[in-house]
């Protein structure tokens, strides 16, 4: 049984790279409710109890809001303790645990709460919309708490490791600060609820990641001597995260590495994250090597340009190169402001003489040329604003420093081969990115104006944009799973000049997620060239087999593509990928 008293010492929460972390310390265990609100964004943590103490305001007084969070209201409801926290931007509660007492500290209940899009957040409100519709409200008067239901004392019963209960996707109860009231109370007999994940040995460390074989088959004979049809690779990507007991310290150590047995230079260690990051209030700080990704659009990533493409692994430009670097971000009410200062370029690699989707010539790395008279040493910098302002997200900076897309001169290897040579110029570019979220629709825009490239055949400056809408189609054909429907456009003023394949490009495509246990996921996407009327098709398929595995079945290929457009020397290299993986 629960015990008869229990006090709410503190809350407290911590800002991570990738969430926010909220802490709530006790003298004793208690049950507690998640619930969602909309319109403004908001989460509410119920504590459950019919002895529940706690001082609200100083709770609430005492409570520093960061990372998602916008502030804090402690109230009662009954014998229940709300916490209500509004969020700067839309999240969920990905993780939840609870820790015993040790070393003089109380019992912890402890959320991970992690961004999530506003097409998300939506598909959550209308899910709970929809069973709030088909669902009865249980007996009791507006603005009472029903009756505790009988699922609480069954769980009471099964242990103590059952007196954590969750309960998600239900209606809100009564705001008694605003003194509104709402007719539809909890629905607590038809809600899941997951037992409480006691962590014992949870001391700050969490270790996991992944290990993988991949296979692709070539569809095509290969378009340049010494390529096979077929590649077999394995791939590993470990993960060791620390953060300290406030929450104010983090360290994060991310390695990544792939061994193919076809291509060698396309086996390739690298780390993507070997960071601390330190939270001083509004102001973050991150030093090391680190992956930043900006931008909003599915098919084209114009404004994400501080981390190199990591061209080894894929085509699609997703995977990208440790960057070392110093970041400084502030949260003000105007929005985040953050500086980043980099030295240490990280050149962009490519497949060898063997390896498939490559150039027709390959590319020598050992011989790059810059423009920056420190070469890899140049210290690059970003400022970046962003802030969300009603329906919509902005992203506005400016990037000075070595591109990283680079140029190609013609040259020979030791061999008196001839070779690609790349070249890394300096530039300067200016970026917006915006989301503008309305019911079901995702309008999207990337925009950018780059200068300098004095040494590319393009000449000195340019401006190139991606923008399209996304619309969900959420409880698709009757059922639980949503369908995405998705259509850009890429324009690049350089044209055929243009190193970037989209310069003037139509992407339409699917998004289909089943919402099932296992997490199945269903991507299709094509893009159209208006000039050449070359064709790329893309197909992504994935399923979690189990608690620890994941298939993935990809397939890529290039239809109609002249020898006039950059896409030619890979025309041929159509391709099925399997991949297998198992997380630890």
């Amino acid at each position: 049984m629960s015990p008869s008293w229990a006090k709410v010492l503190a809350i407290r929460s911590g800002a991570h790279p990738d969430m926010t972390r909220v802490v709530v310390d006790l003298t004793e265990s208690v049950r507690y409710a998640l619930l969602y609100e909309d319109n403004p964004h908001q989460l509410k943590i119920l504590l459950e109890n019919q002895a529940l103490a706690g001082e609200a305001g100083e709770l609430a007084k005492d409570f520093e809001a960061v990372g998602v969070l916008k502030g804090i209201r402690v109230g009662w409801h009954g014998d229940n303790m709300e916490i209500t926290f509004p969020l700067r931007h839309p999240a969920t509660v990905s993780r939840s645990f609870a820790l015993r007492p040790d070393q003089n500290r109380p019992y912890r209940f402890v959320f991970d709460l992690k961004p999530v899009s506003e097409a998300e957040w939506n598909r959550r409100m209308l899910a709970q919309q929809a069973d709030q519709k088909s669902q009865e409200a249980p007996p009791g008067k507006t603005g009472e708490i029903p009756p505790k239901p009988a699922s609480w004392d069954k769980k009471e019963a099964a242990g103590p490791t059952s007196e954590l209960s969750a309960l998600e996707d239900t209606p809100s109860l009564d705001d008694r600060s605003s003194g509104e009231t709402q007719t539809v109370m909890p629905n607590y007999d038809a809600a899941v609820y997951d037992d409480t994940v006691y962590d014992d040995d949870y001391d700050g460390f969490s270790f996991s990641g992944y290990v993988e074989s991949e296979g692709r088959l070539f569809t095509q004979s290969a378009g340049f001597p010494g390529q096979d049809d077929g590649t077999l690779s394995f791939a590993a990507e470990p993960r060791l995260e620390y953060v300290s007991e406030s929450g104010d310290h983090i360290f994060i150590a991310n390695l990544f590495g792939r061994v193919d047995l076809a291509d060698e230079e396309r086996s390739h260690f690298d780390v993507r994250e070997f960071k601390w990051l330190g939270v001083f209030g509004p102001l973050t700080v991150t030093a090391g090597i680190n992956t930043v990704f900006w931008g909003v659009t599915e098919s084209n990533h114009l404004v994400d340009i501080l981390n190199q493409d990591d061209m080894l692994e894929d085509v699609d430009q997703e995977d990208k190169l440790g960057q070392p670097m110093v970041s400084l971000s502030y949260m003000t009410d105007f929005g985040t402001f953050s500086a980043y200062f980099m030295t240490y370029f990280r050149e962009r690699r490519f497949p060898g003489r063997d390896g498939r989707l490559r150039f027709a010539l390959p590319v020598d790395e050992e011989r790059a040329i810059y423009e920056a008279e420190a070469e890899e040493w140049h210290l690059d910098w970003a400022l970046r604003w962003s802030r969300v302002v009603g329906d919509f997200d902005i992203g506005l900076y400016h990037f000075h420093g070595t591109g990283r897309d680079p140029s190609f001169v013609m040259g020979v290897d030791g061999n008196g081969q001839p070779v690609l040579i790349p070249r890394y110029d300096l530039i300067d570019q200016t970026g917006v990115d915006v989301q503008a979220t309305r019911g079901g629709f995702l309008w999207k825009l990337e925009a950018i104006y780059q200068s300098g490239n004095e040494g590319s055949p393009w000449g000195d400056d340019f401006f190139a944009l991606a923008g399209g809408v996304e619309y969900t189609l959420y409880g698709a054909f009757g059922g639980d799973s949503d369908l995405g429907l998705l259509a850009e456009y890429s324009y690049d003023d350089r044209g055929e000049l243009a190193p970037s394949l989209l310069e003037d490009d139509i992407f339409v495509g699917l998004r289909w997620t089943a919402n099932d246990v296992d997490s199945t996921e269903l991507l299709f996407g094509a893009l159209l060239d208006l000039d050449s009327s070359a064709k790329f098709i893309n197909l992504e398929g994935s399923r979690r087999l189990g608690d620890y595995w994941k298939i993935s079945l990809d397939a890529r290929f290039f239809l109609n593509v002249p020898m006039t457009d950059p896409l030619f020397p890979i025309s041929r290299d159509d391709f099925l990928q399997l991949r297998v993986a198992r997380y630890f």
